[in-house]
């Protein structure tokens, strides 16, 4: 069957629609490992302490940064298991082209990862809350954030998000292309690392990488490299989808 733009955009829709009712587990799995963070995070992301004469301090910190990675993990995950023959085969209960799944694929991840930066955030506050109310801290410091900051860590991790998810749907497509490229992969990026480690003393791929996003001072900046890398690895997950649905 013939679809038109307008069909086009009714099926993507349809399909949108039946992955947030159909996939409710991705976000119970998401709250489990994000409380699971916290929990984790409950007995301090670091600590340091000293003395002088009779004098002595110890000084605990606790961040949300341990939900933010268990976070990362379950977008990155989420991009795989979406490119699996299981869920493939789900998107033709409707009359769908790979076209057509990969658009809804992108706009469940995308509302999957407002989702859990929104979740992210609230398990972060609570935290705040559980260190100073419940374990009866003596004394906290709390960094306040005004509305304007708040939102750009709401923004900046939801692109974190999106673009762990878009990563893992472009391996996951791979690995659904051909497994021993997708192996292979990994096994490289191994390789790499330790020929820089050996000829320079120092394995720092993977840090440059992240700095090249995380270092960024400037939010724009950071926006517009996330969104453009998010898209590429996208347009390739596209590609290769396209080519799958001819092998397949």
């Amino acid at each position: 069957m013939y679809l038109t733009e307008s069909n086009i955009r009714d099926v993507v829709f349809k399909q949108y629609r039946y992955k947030l009712q159909a996939y409710l587990g991705v976000f119970t799995s998401l709250m489990f490992i994000q409380v699971l963070g916290m929990l984790f995070s409950i007995s301090g992301t670091g600590s340091m302490g000293g003395s002088a004469g009779t004098f002595s301090y110890d000084v605990k910190t606790y961040s949300g940064s341990l939900v933010a990675i268990f976070t990362l993990v379950w977008a990155f995950s989420n991009g795989i298991s979406l490119t699996t023959k299981q869920h493939r085969y789900d998107d033709f209960n409707f009359i769908t082209t790979r076209q057509v799944s990969n658009l809804a694929n992108v706009l469940f991840l995308a509302t999957a990862s407002v989702i859990a930066a929104i979740m992210g955030l609230l398990t972060t506050y609570a935290l705040r809350l559980v260190v100073s109310q419940f374990l009866r801290t003596p004394s906290i410091a709390v960094d306040q954030l005004s509305l304007v900051e708040a939102c750009k860590g709401l923004g900046g991790f939801f692109l974190y998000i999106l673009l762990f998810a878009s990563v893992g749907y472009f391996i996951g497509m791979l690995a659904q292309m051909n497994k021993i490229v997708a192996f292979l992969l990994p096994v490289l990026l191994i390789v790499v690392i330790t020929i820089q480690a050996y000829l320079g003393g120092e394995a720092t791929l993977i840090v440059d990488i992240g700095s090249f996003y995380v270092l960024e001072a400037s939010f724009f900046l950071f926006a517009v490299k996330s969104v453009i890398t998010t898209f590429f690895f996208f347009l390739l997950a596209y590609m290769l989808g396209n080519r799958l649905e001819v092998g397949v």
